[in-house]
């Protein structure tokens, strides 16, 4: 096992609104520090915002293993989806400009 599929494990024996919480507050605190860095702020307290975006890169990571675990494993057969085949009607297409027009160029 990964470290991605074992975080996710662990993330899914958590209630689900924990899980969607931890990853509204994640998304939250990107959507305030890029704000930030949009406005031009450049310090925060003790921080520099550009220090704070730095620590952030290194969380937001998370985001994606949380939204892994957020996502049910369906209990479908994904075999089904291999066998399908659909065969394509073109009898409607219509070209939308002549031939020639396209393809005057290239004829010499």
């Amino acid at each position: 096992m990964n470290p991605i599929t074992v975080a996710t494990e662990l993330l899914r024996r958590l209630h689900p609104r924990v899980r969607k919480t931890i990853y509204t507050v994640l998304a939250g605190v990107g959507a305030v520090l890029g704000s930030l860095v949009a406005a031009g702020v450049e310090d925060l307290g003790p921080w520099t915002v550009d220090q704070l975006v730095e620590w952030y890169a290194y969380l937001s990571p998370l985001m994606g293993v949380v939204a892994v675990a957020n996502v049910t494993p369906g209990d479908g057969d994904e075999a089904s989806l291999l066998d399908f085949d659909e065969d394509a009607d073109a009898s409607s297409f219509e070209p939308i400009v002549d031939e020639s027009e396209v393809f005057a160029d290239a004829v010499h």
